[in-house]
């Protein structure tokens, strides 16, 4: 380690095998976005080094909590954040730093929910108060660094589990006293009419969803779009959509721009920036056109906040290309909602420095940063998209990250969901042959159908008690299908109902 910097040294008091810690950490600044730093890990722990001017900032680091989850946890001196100081090296012990974050967390959202007329069930003030005593234990001064550890672990884990139920509970509680949400739109991706029998396919689809997604994706998509440039294939999606408005579903398409190297044809690549805006003003001439008001709403540019950036536009460029769309659209159709969806909310791809496979050429930024941008240079557009993947994050923590988007005065849709339903998800595909039971788990347990109906009934709870969020998209349907590995809502196209299915249909009838 070098002479001046900060270290967080973890000591590993967990009985399992590990993995304990993971090989990547990131850092974000006071306002919860990631920046690029020099960070080491090896054995002595996770150093911050001095490189330029570093801001107070929040370690996140992967952590094992067993009896919880092993997952991507901060570290954030209490909520205060750590001021660099590289007088010295100066040593935090990781397992207390990661607890009295946690505990300092669930306190600040105590509070807040207390004032709001919140009261803590005998559960939660129970783990609230195992985690506040074993971290009181954890700061005894006599005690040992590894006596401190094992206390901040069991703090940390009462903590975790406190702090989830605190959230769940308030958002059942806000159910309740705002009752039924009419205007509310359950979604879920509407490829799976192309999958398995198309008659079954809207027979299930609408007794659960009121709200789908029509996809666009020029290639690689399940019936591409746009294979050659100004051939576009109208057919099979005027089809679905007619279908799906027999059930009065509201639609959505999707999406008008995506340059992630998946859906992206070489004839796109090729085109210089003032040719893209070309096509671009043609494509959504002639695509919000075609549907006029059958589609509701559409959405503008997907993922490309410095992530999905095939094309490699600069920052100017992404604004610019973004606001252009936004102001065609508007002059095509002046009644159809715009929707700007962001992946990665935790923008942990700064840190890597990629645009997904290929290495960034500009500094990157993270979603909430390009969303601002955004509404800073006038962008005209309606809605805010999250994603929601289990991407190894508590759901406090993904709640954080969407409570953001609340301060830009926009609505938001989490725009896409997906949690697994066996295994352990490593950025979404893992080989059959892995055996699971050798690792530790990311998020209570190994996933299983049920833990996936959890995942699912915990974002889409928190959804219907926020009066800013106007919908909760599921993606997508099918096992054998789905972008996310056994990530679907059924389990073949013969449509055999996951858990899932039933925890969003009890969702949907208590929330009435």
């Amino acid at each position: 380690m070098a002479d001046k910097n900060i270290v967080f040294k973890p000591y590993f008091i967990q009985k399992g095998r590990g993995p304990h810690l993971g090989d990547f950490a990131y850092l974000t600044d006071e306002n919860g976005d990631t920046f690029k730093a020099d960070i080491t890990m090896n054995g002595e722990g996770i150093a911050v080094q001095k490189t330029g001017e570093l801001p107070k900032f929040c370690l996140n680091v992967r952590w094992n909590v067993e009896g919880y989850g092993y997952l991507m946890m901060p570290a954030d001196n209490g909520g205060e954040c750590y001021t660099p100081d590289f007088s010295g090296t100066r040593v935090y012990n990781l397992n207390y730093e990661l607890a009295r974050t946690r505990v300092c967390r669930n306190r600040r959202r105590n509070d807040q929910f207390v004032r709001d007329g919140w009261t803590p069930s005998r559960e939660v003030q129970g783990l609230t108060d195992l985690s506040e005593n074993f971290l009181l234990d954890a700061e005894n001064s006599t005690i040992s660094s590894e006596t401190r550890a094992r206390l901040s672990q069991k703090a940390l884990l009462y903590a975790l589990w406190a702090g989830e139920l605190q959230e769940m509970d308030k958002a059942r509680r806000d159910i309740k006293k705002n009752q039924y949400r009419k205007d509310f739109l359950f979604g879920c991706d509407s490829r799976g009419y192309y999958q398995m029998d198309s008659g079954l396919f809207l027979e299930l689809f609408k007794d659960v969803f009121n709200y789908a997604t029509i996809t666009h994706y020029l290639v690689g998509d399940f019936v591409n779009f746009e294979p050659d440039e100004g051939q576009k294939h109208f057919e099979e999606r005027d089809r679905l959509l007619d279908d799906l408005r027999k059930y009065e579903i509201t639609v959505e398409g999707r999406p008008l721009f995506w340059t992630h190297t998946w859906v992206t044809p070489d004839w796109l690549k090729r085109k210089s920036f003032p040719q893209v805006l070309t096509y671009l003003e043609k494509h959504i001439r002639t695509v919000v056109g075609h549907y006029k008001n059958r589609i509701q709403g559409w959405e503008v540019v997907n993922e490309l906040h410095d992530w999905a950036n095939e094309l490699q536009l600069n920052h100017d460029q992404t604004i610019e290309l973004t606001r252009f769309a936004c102001d065609v659209i508007r002059d095509v159709n002046p009644d159809i909602k715009i929707l700007i969806n962001n992946c990665c909310p935790f923008g942990e791809y700064v840190q890597k420095g990629m645009w997904h496979e290929i290495p960034a050429k500009y500094p990157q930024r993270t979603p909430f940063q390009f969303t601002k941008q955004l509404i800073e240079a006038g962008a005209d557009f309606d809605a805010v998209g999250v994603q929601v993947y289990f991407t190894a994050k508590t759901p406090m923590d993904f709640i954080s990250a969407i409570e953001r988007f609340e301060g830009l005065g926009k609505e938001i849709q989490l725009a896409e969901i997906g949690a697994p339903s066996k295994g352990i998800t490593q950025e979404f595909v893992e080989p059959d042959t892995k055996d699971f039971s050798t690792m530790p788990y990311e998020w209570h347990r190994h996933w299983d159908e049920e833990l996936q109906a959890d995942w699912l009934e915990e974002i889409f709870t928190y959804a219907y008690s926020r009066p800013l969020i106007k919908a909760a998209n599921w993606y997508d349907l099918i096992d054998g299908y789905a972008f996310l590995k056994s990530g679907g809502l059924l389990r073949s196209p013969n449509g055999e109902k996951k858990a899932a299915v039933d925890r969003l249909k009890s969702l949907q009838k208590n929330g009435s």
